[in-house]
């Protein structure tokens, strides 16, 4: 799978993949939050060219999965407009959070036309703490599609 950040760090980068796929064919994309300190939960908006890209399946990651709290993780396809929200946290304990860098999802794109387009983050993205405030995101990857 090729990995989609968001990023907490201050020197980050806006960071791109490429991918190279064949009309037709599915392809991998790992959705990570990279260096948030005291991260509670997640609220994701990956967009997608609807007219090249369909969303194939969706699985939860593991950033929030440890051996005390349970993770939630929701998760909503519009394939007409081209975008999924993920939404990601602890369950139960207001005080669950994690410093880490992991993974938020796994998605499964099908590239069903030939072209150029992008996978990205949207700008209604939050990430917040065990008190429900506001974590700053300092950096969103993208990948940029070629289906041949």
């Amino acid at each position: 799978s090729t990995p989609l950040y968001s990023s907490a760090a201050s020197d980050v980068y806006k960071r791109q993949v490429e991918v190279d796929v064949t009309a037709g064919t599915s392809f991998g994309m790992d959705v990570f939050a990279l260096g948030f300190e005291n991260l509670a939960g997640t609220s994701i908006r990956i967009t997608f060219d609807e007219n090249r890209i369909t969303s194939a399946s969706i699985i939860p990651g593991t950033i929030f999965e440890d051996a005390q709290n349970d993770p939630i993780f929701f998760s909503e396809v519009n394939m007409e407009d081209g975008w999924i929200n993920l939404t990601a946290s602890f369950l139960g304990s207001d005080s669950a959070s994690v410093s880490t860098t992991g993974s938020v999802a796994q998605l499964t794109f099908t590239a069903v036309a030939t072209g150029d387009s992008k996978i990205q983050f949207g700008t209604e993205c939050e990430m917040v703490d065990p008190d429900d405030v506001l974590l700053e995101i300092n950096g969103f990857g993208e990948a940029n599609i070629t289906a041949n």
